[in-house]
């Protein structure tokens, strides 16, 4: 009784606790998983494989045969008979004039009964037929390119939840440069405020801190602005509720690269450029479907018939097979529309792979551009932070000794604030450089 009170306390006490794991920081892993276990445009590029495996399971019934099975029940008016003795009783009297033919010698045959039951198996097989055999091949390009686009899809789910996080990391370092402003902006408040008691300072010094304030809480605003709308999309990615707090994501490696080696992974890998190659070998397929349709086809009939009534033969059981071959003449045309038709739309495709392919050359190369030119301006931003950091200090350690103005003071402040929250979207812009950059050579996932 002691143990089973104790249990009964233990899970009251679990059933009451807060919910921890719904508010522990989201992982970049974790959402990754999560998106692509429940995105909608996941499902849909996963429906379209399936859509596509089942059009080829069907290619393949060409060459199964067609068999069918038909019961008969007839009834007729009269029953019809058929006698062979008046017409054996008039060839023989042809030869022995005077002879009669005995009675029963030929007996009647049942023609056509008032009620008949007969039963028809048909089977009809496709021998040799070039079409299915090019179809199915068709087919089998059709899922291998949107399996190509279901991971396509998964790529592009990943990148779009790493580019929110690392734009979030990027928002928090944002936000902490404010809030330092505005922590500076208060002291600097209280220290003008102090001296204009003095008589060191006048008003102006004290309006001109509250403004920087001002700024700065605007600057706060800002960013969480930013940073909530950036978590709504999460959660809509992720078809969970708007999460309150991520980790910070993994540092990006920005090794250099040979541009010509990423051009070749980016051109052999991309699955949604594969997958596009994957659709115009598809189309050419088919295409050649249309041109080699003049071949002839080899099929095979069987016909087994079960009767009630014997007929002329005597027999219930009859069957028939019978082997063709089918030699295509003319159409109507129609060969040579669908030929056109193909063609035309196997030039399109071609000229999408093409395009696909100078965009892709055209984004890697001002992707890389973009990550020197970041790179750069991070540097500069970073020395500058450096530079404005300690002519802050200097001109902080100059006020205590007289020699410098609130105004050099409030300038120099307001100049920190300013680089260091450039050095925060300088870091932003490189690293959805480098991010963007890893996703066009298909790269994006973290180990």
């Amino acid at each position: 009784m002691k143990f089973l009170a104790l249990l009964i306390s233990l899970t009251v006490a679990l059933l009451a606790a807060p919910a921890f794991a719904d508010e522990s920081p989201l992982t970049l892993n974790a959402a990754i998983e999560r998106a692509l276990d429940r995105n909608a445009d996941v499902a849909v590029a996963e429906a379209r494989l399936n859509e596509a495996k089942a059009q080829r399971a069907r290619a393949t019934t060409a060459f199964l045969p067609n068999i069918q099975a038909v019961g008969q029940y007839t009834r007729n008016s009269t029953e019809a008979k058929f006698d062979m003795t008046p017409l054996a009783q008039g060839i023989v009297s042809l030869a022995k004039p005077g002879f009669v033919v005995p009675a029963g010698t030929f007996p009647a045959s049942t023609i056509q009964k008032e009620d008949t039951i007969a039963g028809v198996l048909t089977v009809d097989e496709t021998l040799f037929s070039l079409s299915p055999i090019l179809a199915r091949s068709a087919a089998g390009h059709q899922v291998e390119a949107q399996s190509l686009s279901f991971e396509a899809t998964r790529r592009e789910i990943v990148y779009q939840v790493m580019q929110i996080f690392y734009n979030v990391a990027g928002m928090d370092r944002l936000i902490q440069v404010a809030e330092r402003a505005v922590a500076l902006a208060d002291q600097r408040i209280t220290n003008a405020t102090q001296r204009k008691k003095q008589g060191a300072d006048g008003e102006v010094t004290v309006l001109r801190a509250q403004s920087e304030r001002d700024k700065a809480e605007q600057d706060v605003s800002r960013a969480k602005l930013a940073r909530d709308q950036l978590l709504m999309a999460l959660g809509s990615l992720l078809d969970l509720p708007t999460p309150a707090t991520l980790t910070a994501p993994p540092e990006l490696e920005q090794t250099e690269a040979d541009p010509e080696a990423q051009e070749t992974a980016a051109l052999r890998g991309r699955p949604d450029l594969l997958a596009r190659r994957q659709a115009l070998a598809a189309s050419d397929t088919i295409l050649s479907e249309a041109q080699w349709r003049w071949l002839p086809m080899l099929t095979a009939n069987f016909t087994g018939r079960y009767t009630d009534t014997p007929g002329f033969v005597g027999k219930n059981w009859l069957w028939s097979a019978t082997a063709n071959v089918v030699i295509p003449i003319f159409d109507r045309g129609v060969r040579y529309a669908d030929a056109a038709e193909r063609r035309a739309a196997t030039r399109r495709l071609e000229q999408d792979v093409e395009k696909s392919e100078r965009d892709l050359r055209a984004a890697l190369a001002q992707t890389r551009a973009e990550i020197a030119v970041d790179r750069h301006t991070l540097e500069v931003a970073l020395s500058q932070a450096a530079k404005a950091r300690r002519t802050a200090e200097i001109v902080a350690k100059a006020q205590m000794a007289g020699a410098a103005t609130s105004l050099e003071v409030a300038e120099a402040d307001t100049n920190l604030r300013l680089v260091e929250a450039a050095v925060e979207r300088e870091r932003i812009n490189l690293n959805l450089a480098v991010l963007r950059l890893r996703h066009l050579t298909g790269n994006v996932r973290p180990n």
